[in-house]
């Protein structure tokens, strides 16, 4: 047992010392601050000096604890007051804090007693690119160009020199700066990290993605290139993946932060993990004063069917962040109460209202546009179809150029439906004298469905559903007999049954097919008195309707027993059924 307990003794003194300033340093560029920050100390603790206090400040510096760096610093210089690290450190904190002429008192101080020391002007380079509202560029390049005269193998130098040049926006020499600190140390990945980023900056991914992958490749815990990687993905729209590598950034890095969770979670919303959304903002509850979180769970909550807690948390949200609601706010909080609904209507009026108020604020004509046939087809379910019809429209004219063939099918279905509300008065009712007015109400929206109908067989010129449609709004929208003399319906519902009949499976159309084929041979046989056309019709309608009396008289196997009207069309007044959905184009 003695032996035991010497020998897991000395592996632990032998890891502690194995363990370098260099690995401190790689830990802080792979973003493994906790790991980071437990090496500086123990080495700060087991073996004092001045130069392991000066990096357990850099180490401080790098995660914005400039009190904790400035103790360090100080602490150095009480070891050695001629380490002029320490002073650059000291430099570092000032400028941190704005004190400019300080920083650059105690940069100058150092420079001239150590001005052959690469270490020293690297730092002090280093130093004028790391705060966003107190850096140097030129001051940087001057004296990172220095240190790399006295160390050309001073690979972290050409990295604070791309950096330098990336804060003056020129990224083709930030990338050549890059490329030197992979000639100093090859397969670096934080160097191909870097100029994964400026790829990504000017937008060519394909060259940004390339770079990423052999930072990972060239240091698998390279945490940073998953975290770049995830946003990469997220841009172009690949959301698992994107929510993927932040996992992995999140398991590399170990991080803490709170701002990583809640991109973490912002990730997996994308992703439609919702509820690793909401496990991830739990983790970071009370931990971030950040309103988003609201959002986050107020949409997650949403999609994970709690809407009594989504309503709670965007009514919170947008209560007490006015500044930064967006329209998806409002069409979540209206989702939600949509979502509380048990009557069977399908919506809630407040949440519609909530919806199109979201629909409004959108910047996008696009999205704005989606949101509406979202109400629209709530409507259209509801069989409220005059609203249906009114945001269908309100939707398409929004954004007109990506209407799709699904979005004009049933605006023309909405007005279809709400032309056939309109019964004609018979001589008994109350209503008779508004016959006429009723009348030409009902055939002005047969029309208007008509004309949709058109846009329809337009986008989709080989769906038979559409010329059906065309046909039947048309032998509604007029007299019957009129119609089958002139021909009205004819064209449309001809390239229906061409559509059919080269169908694989025309069974699918059998009902429209029965329509189709009645009124064509009445029109055939009254209209153009060509009993060979009209024959071959009726034969065609025996076969998808064998019972049909009509057919069977006319073809002589029956006895005719009144003159008959082609029931053809959906006729006005009676239920009708949607065909088939069209495909999107």
């Amino acid at each position: 047992m003695k032996l035991v307990a010497l020998v897991i003794g000395l592996l632990a003194f032998v890891n502690l010392h194995a363990q370098t300033t260099q690995d401190g340093l790689a830990l802080i560029n792979g973003e493994r601050y906790n790991e980071a920050g437990d090496l500086f100390k123990k080495l700060a603790e087991t073996t004092p000096s001045a130069d392991n206090q000066y990096y357990l400040g850099y180490y401080y510096i790098k995660t914005n604890q400039l009190d904790e760096a400035q103790k360090a610093f100080d602490k150095g210089l009480t070891i050695d007051d001629k380490s002029y690290l320490n002073k650059v450190g000291q430099g570092t904190v000032a400028l941190a804090k704005g004190e400019k002429a300080k920083a650059k008192e105690l940069f100058d101080e150092a420079e001239k007693k150590k001005k052959k020391d690469a270490e020293v002007l690297f730092r002090i380079g280093e130093a004028y690119t790391l705060f966003e509202k107190n850096n140097d560029p030129a001051e940087a390049i001057r004296l990172l160009d220095e240190a790399v005269k006295r160390d050309k193998n001073l690979a972290d130098a050409y990295l604070a020199k791309g950096d330098a040049l990336m804060l003056r926006n020129e990224g083709g020499a930030a990338v050549t700066a890059y490329e030197y600190a992979l000639t100093a140390k090859p397969n670096y990945a934080t160097a191909h990290n870097a100029i994964g980023q400026i790829y990504l900056r000017g937008k060519n991914y394909n060259l940004a993605l390339e770079n990423y992958k052999k930072a990972i490749e060239a240091d698998p815990n390279f945490a940073p290139a998953y975290k770049d990687l995830a946003e990469l993905y997220f841009l172009a729209q690949k959301y698992k993946q994107a929510a993927e590598n932040f996992d992995l950034y999140i398991q590399k890095s170990g991080t803490t932060d709170p701002e990583m969770k809640l991109r973490a979670a912002q990730f997996a919303f994308t992703a439609d993990d919702y509820a690793k959304s909401l496990q991830l903002l739990e983790e970071i509850k009370g931990k971030i004063n950040n309103p988003i979180t609201l959002r986050m769970y107020g949409w997650s909550n949403f999609k994970t069917n709690k809407p009594d807690e989504a309503i709670q948390n965007l009514t919170e949200f947008i209560k007490i962040a006015p500044d930064k609601v967006i329209g998806d706010d409002y069409k979540y909080l209206g989702r939600a109460y949509n979502q509380k609904v048990t009557d069977g209507k399908g919506y809630d009026s407040t949440g519609v209202a909530y919806i199109l108020k979201g629909a409004d604020m959108d910047t996008s004509k696009a999205e704005a546009a989606t949101a509406y046939k979202e109400v629209a087809a709530l409507y259209y379910a509801a069989k409220d179809f005059p609203n249906a019809a009114a945001t269908f429209e309100k939707g398409i004219a929004l954004d007109t150029a990506k209407a799709s063939a699904n979005d004009y099918y049933y605006t023309g279905l909405s007005n279809f439906q709400m032309a056939t509300a309109k019964v004609l008065p018979t001589a008994a009712d109350s209503n008779y004298a508004d016959s006429a007015k009723i009348s030409m109400e009902r055939r002005t929206l047969f029309l208007k469905a008509d004309s949709i109908f058109a846009t329809v067989t337009q986008k989709l010129p080989d769906w038979p559903y559409g010329y059906y449609w065309r046909a039947s709004t048309l032998y509604n929208a007029y007299d019957r007999q009129e119609n089958v003399d002139k021909g009205i319906s004819q064209p449309y519902y001809l390239r229906l049954t061409e559509l059919a009949e080269k169908d694989p499976d025309p069974s699918k159309y059998k009902s429209y097919l029965k329509l189709a084929y009645g009124y064509l041979a009445f029109h055939a046989q009254t209209t153009l008195k060509d009993e060979a056309k009209a024959k071959e019709y009726w034969e065609k309608l025996l076969k998808v309707d064998p019972d049909n009396i009509s057919a069977k008289e006319a073809l002589g196997l029956a006895t005719p027993t009144a003159e008959t009207q082609p029931a053809a069309g959906a006729k006005a007044g009676a239920k009708t059924k949607a065909a088939a959905t069209p495909k999107k184009k």
